[in-house]
């Protein structure tokens, strides 16, 4: 398995390095149980020699809450998480490296899609097709 880089915190420039799959359910884990709504990014370990990388997954998480978001950057534009009915928030916002970022009311999909589709990615190095997206920009 691929080792993950994350970033998420503005005061650690280098990220954490995840070494295999309970490193990365341990990190999620810990995400969810942030006291706000936080965004990671994610960039597999060999994707890190080109920077930006052709493919940046962000997790958005927090709250103690089961759902969250996802954002993925590849070279067909930007994409979000897509969830089959809206989610009924009023605002649907995640901060990253201290800047906020929206989504749409139907980007909130369960934790355990999440879950699969950052593993997913981890494995193949592409979109996870575990999640239906949305076009951003």
């Amino acid at each position: 398995m691929t080792a993950l880089h994350v970033w998420y915190d503005v005061t650690n420039r280098d990220g954490e390095v995840l070494e295999d799959g309970p490193a990365i359910d341990a990190f999620l884990d810990r995400l969810v149980a942030d006291e706000g709504a936080t965004m990671a990014s994610l960039v597999r370990s060999e994707d890190t020699t080109v920077w930006p990388p052709t493919l940046d997954l962000l997790v958005g998480l927090g709250g103690d809450l089961d759902v969250g978001v996802m954002q993925c950057g590849d070279h067909d534009g930007v994409w979000c998480s897509s969830a089959p009915q809206d989610s009924g928030w009023d605002i649907v916002a995640y901060d990253y490296m201290g800047t906020g970022h929206d989504f749409p009311t139907n980007a909130v999909i369960p934790l355990a899609q999440i879950r699969a589709a950052v593993h997913e990615y981890v494995t193949t190095g592409k979109r996870p097709e575990t999640v239906v997206w949305q076009k951003l920009r």
